[in-house]
């Protein structure tokens, strides 16, 4: 997450520049020339106002982020969150300065439990750990994620426990919090509640998950494809180090293979070679590589 996009300042001139045409136009359309004046200065100004939001979240960051990172959330990092510990020395300042942002702007609620700083941490660093190689990348289709004192069921109620989470299209994150704790504490089962939901947010193309990841390419995307016919065969056949639940379709095999990637990047590079290789391009995060790096 910047401080200042230059896309965010290209999106507030066209918006402006956008609102004084639509208006202006409609005005004219329906009183004259007159309603067309009136039409452009109500454009105008709400593009202004666009423009100065915009401009005011950047002066939050910029406050936000003038102070050090506090060595107790440091602290705790290290010792609870391993894809955080493994990363190079860049990225982890990147991850601590999205982490800021994201707690800061994102709103995280218990639902019969409270929402603790602990908690919140782990939240941040689930959605961070898969954004911190993409500079611009905004989380903006996350409205809530509500935290859970348990697992549920999909009527959301406590009687059966059937879900540790799920990711809504309307941008709404449910977590079981101590399934959360527990992806945490076990970081080479390639299991991650808070990992998995985030990837479905990731997923999102319009108003659906996607079964390939968004941004690829027509090509690149029939490559996906292929390649997750043939590994969904394998999980079915038990000859894969993923999670049997990615062959539920190819909307979980993305999720699962991204917990994967994060939390046995090494066992997913050696008998996944090319869904590693297309998730660290992705990502742009080389994982396995870093845990070698560390030893």
């Amino acid at each position: 997450m910047r401080i200042d996009s230059g896309a965010d300042r290209w999106f507030a001139v066209a918006a402006a520049t956008l609102a004084f045409v639509a208006a202006a136009g409609l005005g004219s359309l329906l009183s004259g020339g007159k309603g067309g004046l009136a039409g452009g200065v109500l454009g105008l100004a709400a593009g202004l106002a666009l423009f100065r939001a915009l401009g005011r979240r950047a002066e939050r960051r910029r406050a936000l982020l003038s102070t050090p990172f506090p060595d107790p959330w440091r602290r705790f990092l290290l010792d609870r969150c391993d894809p955080y510990e493994r990363l190079p020395r860049d990225l982890r300042g990147r991850f601590e300065e999205d982490l800021r942002v994201f707690l800061a702007e994102k709103r995280i609620t218990g639902v019969g439990i409270r929402a603790t700083e602990e908690l919140r941490l782990l939240v941040a660093a689930s959605a961070v750990t898969l954004s911190v190689g993409w500079p611009d990348y905004e989380w903006d289709r996350l409205t809530e994620v509500l935290l859970y004192p348990q697992d549920f069921a999909r009527d959301y109620g406590f009687e059966m426990k059937e879900l540790s989470g799920q990711a809504h299209g309307w941008g709404t994150v449910i977590l079981s919090a101590p399934a959360l704790l527990e992806s945490f504490e076990y970081s080479d089962d390639g299991y991650h509640v808070g990992i998995h939901e985030f990837a479905h947010l990731v997923q999102m193309d319009g108003a659906r998950f996607a079964e390939i990841p968004p941004g690829l390419g027509p090509a690149r995307g029939r490559e996906w494809s292929e390649l997750v016919a043939v590994e969904m065969d394998r999980v079915r056949r038990g000859k894969s180090a993923l999670d049997p639940y990615a062959a539920e379709s190819a909307v979980e095999f993305l999720a699962v293979a991204v917990e994967a990637f994060f939390e046995i990047p090494l066992e997913l590079r050696a008998r996944h070679r090319e869904v590693y290789a297309n998730l660290a391009a992705y990502f742009r995060q080389d994982p396995a590589a870093w845990d070698e790096a560390r030893g």
